[in-house]
């Protein structure tokens, strides 16, 4: 018979069965009556009273056992590991240890200070160079020089002048000595010919250029040159008797005076 029909079979046997109430009924009362009997009393007395010495036995069995298991493991457990303060900032001192006799549950007790330690010496410093201010400039500065461009018989002096204020008075004299055959042949200067007063003497020992500021001109701080142009005889001709020599006046009245030679 395949399992299919035993279970078809089955529900419908269950779908069929009506239960006799009376006869569950008086089971029931069977069952209740043997139990209330003083013999079935008495036998369950005894295994009550042998269940629970049994009970008890195990319980403290049981929790010897706990105890010595516990009391082993506390033995074998390794030591607590000791506590490792965390290092104080670098910045600041490490603070003192407590006291070893202070109670672990009374007050704790700020550790007095050592009133004799010494405050630490102050670090000694440098201190820095100060840079010295730049030296002002000189008033009146000059030099002369023979132009590279002269030749055979004509020759070029030139007198480069520098002012480090603003001039309102000015003058230059360039003498060239009188050689053979020397002869002026003009005169310039990079200041404006407005601004300036030009002059060329013969003296009995030299020919003497002269350039003077016009009154009421001022001269701003700058460099300013100077040419005096002159002819001689040929086959070159020697200049160290030649000097220039300048004088300058600022707005503040300071008075400066240069000279040199070429």
């Amino acid at each position: 018979m395949s399992s299919e029909l035993i279970r078809s079979k089955l529900r419908t046997e269950a779908a069929s069965y009506q239960p006799d109430r009376a006869v569950i009924l008086t089971r029931l009362q069977q069952g209740q009556a043997a139990l209330d009997s003083p013999r079935v009393r008495r036998a369950a007395r005894r295994r009550t009273v042998v269940t629970a010495g049994m009970a008890a036995t195990v319980a403290m069995v049981l929790g010897l056992g706990v105890a010595v298991t516990w009391a082993a493991a506390r033995s074998e457990a390794p030591p607590e590991p000791a506590r490792v303060a965390s290092p104080a900032p670098a910045s600041a001192p490490a603070a003192p240890a407590a006291s070893k006799t202070a109670s672990a549950t009374g007050p704790v007790v700020a550790p007095r200070h050592d009133r004799t330690s010494h405050p630490p010496s102050p670090t000694r410093t440098t201190p820095a160079p100060t840079a010295s201010a730049p030296a002002a400039p000189a008033l009146l500065s000059a030099g002369g020089a023979v132009d590279p461009q002269s030749i055979d018989n004509w020759a070029q002096s030139n007198v480069t002048v520098r002012n480090g204020a603003t001039m309102t008075a000015f003058e230059l004299r360039v003498r060239i000595a009188l050689t053979p055959q020397v002869g002026s042949t003009g005169a310039w200067s990079t200041i404006s010919a407005d601004d300036l007063v030009t002059r060329v003497e013969q003296q009995p020992d030299a020919l003497v250029y002269t350039f003077t500021l016009k009154p009421g001109v001022r001269l701003a701080p700058a460099s300013h040159r100077f040419g005096v142009q002159y002819s001689h005889a040929p086959g070159g001709r020697d200049a160290k008797r030649d000097t220039y020599q300048a004088f300058a006046t600022a707005t503040d009245g300071a008075r400066a005076e240069v000279n040199g030679g070429f």
